[in-house]
């Protein structure tokens, strides 16, 4: 049984999508399973880190190690330097960062405004923190002198400079 909150939402459509591949055997694009194996030096890293590393639960936010590396990569990237301390949480998933966000950030009764169409998880997480959420379409934005402008058809890079 699920509390009354999430009843509405029943299974994603990720779950969806990946009974309909295989009731019709047919690929499953919906989650992007790779079609072949891992490399061979990937899972030989992953089973040597199990014997000769701990295998135990890591720290919540991930091993530090880790968040180290992102925060390298990051700075590589986009030249902005981050505290891996402070600034970095390593999850399994989109799905459980999304989860934990919305649980750390917003308080029962928060408004949040959600842009569709939207990821089924966004919903979600706001019947699990209780926040208020409405849906909005992108392809119309209010801007500050209540004039529309459509956004539909723009590229992202307009649409920032629009803004």
């Amino acid at each position: 049984m699920v509390s009354r909150r999430l009843q509405p939402f029943g299974s994603t459509v990720f779950t969806t999508i990946t009974a309909k591949a295989r009731e019709h055997e047919a690929i499953d694009l919906g989650q992007g399973y790779p079609s072949w194996e891992g490399p061979d030096f990937v899972k030989q890293a992953a089973a040597t880190a199990l014997w000769e590393r701990s295998n135990q639960y890591p720290p919540s936010m991930g091993v530090p190690e880790l968040r180290d590396s992102i925060a390298r990569r990051w700075e590589r990237d986009t030249g902005q330097v981050l505290d891996p301390a402070r600034s970095i949480t390593v999850t399994s998933g989109c799905t459980e960062a999304l989860a934990a966000t919305f649980l750390g950030l917003f308080d029962p009764g928060d408004e949040v405004v959600l842009f569709e169409p939207t990821y089924d998880a966004y919903p979600v997480g706001c019947a699990l923190s209780r926040e208020r959420s409405r849906g909005m379409s992108p392809s119309t934005l209010q801007t500050s002198d209540s004039t529309r402008r459509s956004c539909g058809r723009r590229s992202v890079r307009q649409r920032e400079q629009s803004w």
